[in-house]
């Protein structure tokens, strides 16, 4: 089906593919893994240090066959926008490990998977 695109361009739909499941939607939290701050007599924040970008990435989608991503295995995942910090700079290429899987069905449904992964600045994943 041809697309017809009128005003301004924007992100569409999902970019990335899971091997056997049809992506439905995927979001992704980036965030700093230790918070410190320092304060003075008075209580007031004097001082902030962020470190340690990790990126959370949960991906849902319908299954296609019984197999699917297992607990522990890497994964790569092309997101939309440069929100996932691999190595400390923003990118659109996620690279993280399994902590999360979730299946759901129904007797009047397909059934879905969640699939949740994390990955920090300072651990490339093997593969």
């Amino acid at each position: 089906m041809a697309a017809i695109t009128n005003g301004t361009t924007c992100l569409y739909g999902v970019a990335g593919a899971v091997t056997n499941l049809f992506v439905q939607s995927y979001s992704v939290t980036s965030s700093f893994n230790l918070e410190a701050t320092v304060v003075n007599e008075d209580g007031l924040t004097k001082t902030q240090r962020l470190d340690d970008r990790k990126t959370e990435l949960s991906i849902e989608g319908i299954c296609k066959t019984d197999t699917v991503p297992v607990l522990g295995a890497t994964i790569s995942f092309t997101i939309n926008a440069k929100t996932a910090y691999p190595s400390g700079s923003a990118s659109v290429s996620y690279v993280g490990v399994i902590t999360k899987v979730d299946e759901k069905g129904s007797n009047k449904g397909f059934t879905s998977v969640t699939i949740t992964a994390i990955d920090y600045e300072g651990i490339t994943p093997t593969p």
